[in-house]
């Protein structure tokens, strides 16, 4: 549940390059270039840490040190060495496909094109020109499937994650995954339920130190969302409900702030009647610290009513 999109593959990718790499960098010291082993080492242990930590390759700066540091190693190994490196050159277009920040793309692309220049110029003129064509039409392909990839990329962000520096999920992923949650709840006899949250007192900083330590409250299998009021939720799924009560205190009393909750029963309900702007709404104000709201209607009980419906009509 907690995984939402599939990396194993990437994953896979860029701990067999980071392997590589490294293999790479052991032939070099022993043919005695030590400073083009040295970057290539670096480059291995930079693919080696997005491989095992996938997940900082969603956090803006860390993606943003990543491709630049690939840039620059790529420049100098070229630079260094033309001769033995110079493929490295299709490098620069594929980094112009990744989301990343508007002055990387210019940045990624100078470095590219100065390269290319230094590294062809010995070639002569008509090579020279021939490989900056090349090397500029790629970049410039690179940059509008990046420009596509941008704008999907923030799409599923604000479907998604909508904080991409925490485990905290949308809304709209919150109502995609509680039919199949539900589903899998009842067929396997557990309990599940919704805990929504809110600080008593008011303020973005509040707020703020709200989804701080619930992240880091929370275990792995208990999914955050942020709901579109700025309540904050948690689907809780327990063995039984009095396993639930008692989790839930922890959960609240870890918090170690002033909070008010309710909790929605999510067994055998159906999830269409559940009114997520209504069920966040004044929780702040709510009189009691802890809110158990009355289960919701049974998926029968809705199949019934819309039966009836057709019937009359």
């Amino acid at each position: 549940m907690e995984i939402k999109f599939k990396v194993r593959i990437s994953q896979f990718v860029c701990l067999l390059g980071s392997v590589l790499l490294l293999l790479e960098a052991a032939r070099q010291i022993s043919l005695g270039l030590t400073v083009t082993a040295l970057l290539l080492a670096v480059g291995g242990t930079m693919l080696l840490v997005v491989s095992l930590a996938h997940e900082l390759f969603a956090l803006s700066w860390f993606r943003t040190l990543v491709m630049l540091s690939v840039a620059l190693i790529m420049s100098a190994l070229i630079l260094l060495a033309p001769e033995q490196h110079l493929m490295w050159l299709w490098g620069f277009p594929v980094l112009l496909l990744y989301p990343r920040p508007r002055w990387l793309a210019p940045a990624c692309a100078a470095i590219g094109l100065v390269t290319t220049w230094y590294a062809l110029r010995p070639l002569g003129s008509d090579w020279l020109s021939l490989g900056i064509g090349i090397t500029a039409t790629l970049m410039a392909l690179g940059a509008i499937g990046g420009r596509r990839q941008q704008h999907v990329w923030h799409q599923l962000e604000r479907r998604g994650r909508r904080d991409p520096n925490r485990a905290i999920w949308s809304q709209y992923q919150l109502m995609r995954d509680l039919p199949r949650e539900i589903a899998r709840a009842d067929r396997e006899g557990i309990h599940i339920e919704l805990i929504l949250l809110a600080p008593v007192m008011p303020g973005r900083l509040v707020r703020r130190r709200l989804m701080n330590t619930l992240d880091s409250a929370a275990m792995a299998h208990e999914t955050r969302y942020i709901l579109n009021g700025g309540c904050l939720a948690v689907l809780l799924v327990t063995r039984a409900e009095r396993m639930a009560s008692l989790r839930r205190r922890q959960l609240i009393e870890h918090l170690a702030m002033q909070v008010r909750a309710r909790i929605q029963p999510l067994n055998n309900g159906d999830i269409h009647a559940l009114d997520l702007t209504n069920l966040g709404l004044n929780l702040a104000q709510e009189n009691e610290l802890i809110t158990l709201l009355p289960p919701l209607s049974s998926r029968a009980d809705s199949q019934d009513i819309a039966s009836h419906r057709e019937v009359d009509d």
